[in-house]
């Protein structure tokens, strides 16, 4: 496989769930809040000193784009984009699919757990293993 596949891999996967509409999933999160939002934290409060600023310390959920399948795939495809390797249609193509992931951080494949749990979102698969492999090689180049 080249570096060339991977990117047609990736556009074409991602055209296609794109279309369908990027996984959603919940993604936890701990902030200070001046208002409650999901679960409180006293201890970490107390700990933190929040409270006497009127204060709490919130662990909540959200239901967003951003997480791991949809950063995976954002990452492999930035690193395939800056690769010379890659024809100039598929290099475009992956440029404007980029748009659709504004909301989602960036994530660095170099120190990756690649255990994914896909769950019912196995058609994220010959992406990620398409992006596994275009990191292994870019990377190992960079090297």
């Amino acid at each position: 496989m080249t570096l060339d596949d991977c990117a047609k891999t990736l556009a074409d996967g991602l055209t296609l769930q794109v279309k369908r509409g990027l996984v959603k999933d919940y993604v936890t999160s701990v902030d200070t809040e001046t208002a409650i939002k999901g679960r409180m934290d006293v201890s970490a409060s107390l700990r933190d000193r929040s409270i006497y600023k009127r204060q709490m310390v919130c662990i909540y959920e959200e239901y967003t784009e951003n997480c791991l399948l949809n950063r995976i795939v954002k990452a492999g495809s930035k690193l395939l984009i800056s690769c010379p390797d890659i024809s100039e249609d598929n290099r475009k193509r992956l440029q404007d699919l980029m748009f659709y992931f504004g909301t989602v951080q960036d994530i660095s494949l170099r120190r990756m757990d690649w255990r994914i749990n896909y769950g019912k979102n196995v058609a994220y698969k010959p992406m990620i293993e398409a992006s596994r492999y275009a990191a292994k090689v870019i990377l190992k180049k960079k090297d």
